[in-house]
């Protein structure tokens, strides 16, 4: 049976790739910038349609963008909203509504730490309640179901989106100064480690870049062509020394919604206080060398071996809340990260969301020359201008 769904995954491709003759031409000439050819759109809410059609009940979706948080976090000023209401938004691409979002929150790509991922963080997903047990509608000859939780293809929408994972780094120092080893959600903690005092992972809130050590880093993997998702599917531990692995999820081809689950990670040893001739200080050492401090005063994260690295030697652990809601935060994120953000993908009224300095100034420049370049001239700062 021909799947509707994979249909519209590659009008959406040819819409992304392909510049329609109507493309529009954008000048900013006092800047300096050179011309360029707008023909990737700015990030939309998706339409409550697509949302059912991939296995999301959009009533169960919390904190919504076009339905609720027009100001306030994430954004930091009153004045400029997150999101407004945009005409053009279904007009190019259907499956979306007319709100279009401007706050744009700004991660590490953790294949490789490069500050390259741009994420609309859309609503949050805080119990398995979301997911759809039952949809159908029919699309010309074909149709469009999901029956006991599970699409066309026998697989549930949990099982997919829990391939990609958003890291965040809730903050460790707590307000009167002392280091919580382990947040406060007891499925959550790592054994054997003190759990008082404990860190807050009780509310969506606790999520916002205001409440983070350090900024988002996001699984870029697309597919398992490219070999970033590390599948081994040999039971032979000489072929897969970490056991078996199969991932066979692409995160533009079965994950249209562009949802994460949130994986955070912690250090369960302080790198404020611990020795510098340890096994954990040393390795503290290096990465903070290599990446720098975040707000905590602790080594930033930025790739998957920096985590890895941590783990495997005692040093930092990593987990997700409890899918049935328990832990009262947000456990997916309808987060999906922008196709392509060049070439109008990052409008002019964006702002960019990311973790501050306590003077105001961003905690990453790479992400915000990053985002100041796709904005002001439509490609990442290390590419020549569109068209050269």
């Amino acid at each position: 049976m021909k799947s509707i769904l994979k249909s519209v995954f590659v009008c959406m491709c040819i819409v992304m790739l392909a510049a329609p003759l109507s493309a529009q031409i954008i000048s900013n000439t006092a800047g300096g910038v050179s011309n360029f050819v707008r023909f990737n759109p700015p990030p939309c809410d998706f339409n409550d349609t697509f949302y059912n059609e991939n296995g999301i009940d959009p009533t169960q979706l919390v904190g919504r963008f076009g339905s609720a948080r027009q100001f306030g976090l994430p954004s930091l000023d009153p004045n400029v909203p997150n999101w407004v209401a945009d005409s053009t938004c279904a007009t190019n691409d259907p499956t979306r509504r007319n709100f279009r979002i401007l706050a744009t929150t700004g991660g590490f790509r953790f294949e490789d730490g490069a500050p390259i991922e741009f994420i609309s963080i859309i609503a949050f997903m805080t119990n398995q309640n979301v997911f759809e047990s039952s949809f159908s509608k029919q699309v010309g000859g074909s149709t469009i179901s999901i029956s006991k939780g599970a699409n066309p293809r026998g697989i549930h929408m949990q099982d997919i989106v829990s391939n990609f994972e958003g890291y965040a780094g809730v903050k460790q120092v707590q307000s009167d100064g002392r280091f919580a080893l382990n947040p406060c959600a007891v499925d959550m903690q790592a054994p054997g480690i003190p759990t008082n005092p404990c860190f807050d992972v009780s509310s969506v809130n606790t999520i916002f870049t205001p409440n983070l050590r350090q900024n988002w880093a996001f699984t870029a993997g697309r597919n398992a062509i490219d070999g970033s998702d590390h599948n081994c599917i040999n039971s032979d531990p000489a072929v897969c020394p970490d056991g078996v692995n199969d991932a066979p999820f692409g995160y533009f081809c079965d994950d249209l919604l562009g949802t994460w689950i949130i994986t955070y990670h912690w250090f369960i040893v302080n790198p404020l206080t611990e020795p510098s001739n340890t096994t954990c200080g040393q390795f503290f050492a290096s990465l903070a060398a290599a990446n720098g401090t975040s707000l905590d005063g602790t080594p930033i994260i930025v790739k998957g071996d920096d985590l890895d690295g941590g783990e495997s030697i005692g040093c930092m652990a990593e987990g997700n809340e409890a899918v049935n809601g328990a832990d009262g935060g947000a456990v997916w994120l309808i987060c999906p990260a922008i196709p392509d953000p060049r070439n109008g993908g990052i409008a002019t009224d964006a702002f960019l969301d990311g973790v501050r300095l306590r003077n105001g100034n961003f905690q990453s420049t790479d992400l915000l020359n990053n985002f100041s370049c796709l904005q002001k001239a439509g490609k990442f700062c290390n590419e020549a201008a569109p068209g050269q």
